[in-house]
């Protein structure tokens, strides 16, 4: 579920795990069960993050993986490097309680100055586009 044509695929297809199969892939019936090794050995939620990570990797940038919020020890974020803080909002628009997690991570950069990037589906698929986002 990290494109944003979500309501789309459903509305062709009749729900979004009919729209993956249609696609050649197997679906994930649970959101955020599969989970996707990187090549540095990183466990990543989803399929995306695994492009982010192993781009860093290929990168040598250095990063950590689910780096705890100041003052929220449940939210955490996607990467850590030693500039920035990366988040993956592949759901943004799907789901109303993941974009109230999105708005508190974006006040909690911004009350602690943390140097953070947003990378959204469009910034991976079609076109990888990560070297003019995290530079």
């Amino acid at each position: 579920m990290e494109f944003f044509h979500y309501n789309a695929a459903r509305d062709r297809f009749g729900n979004w795990n009919k729209a993956i199969i249609a696609a050649g892939f197997t679906p994930n019936p649970v959101l955020f069960s599969r989970k996707h090794i990187a090549k540095d050995g990183h466990t990543c939620d989803s399929f995306a993050e695994k492009i982010i990570d192993d781009w860093l990797f290929e990168k040598n940038i250095a990063h950590e993986r689910n780096k705890k919020y100041p003052d929220n020890p449940k939210l955490t974020t996607d990467f850590v490097t030693e500039k920035y803080w990366i988040e993956f909002f592949g759901l943004i628009g799907e789901l109303k309680e993941y974009d109230k997690v999105l708005r508190k991570k974006y006040k909690l950069a911004k009350k602690y100055d943390l140097p953070f990037k947003a990378v959204y589906p469009k910034d991976i698929f079609p076109i990888n586009r990560l070297s003019e986002i995290i530079v």
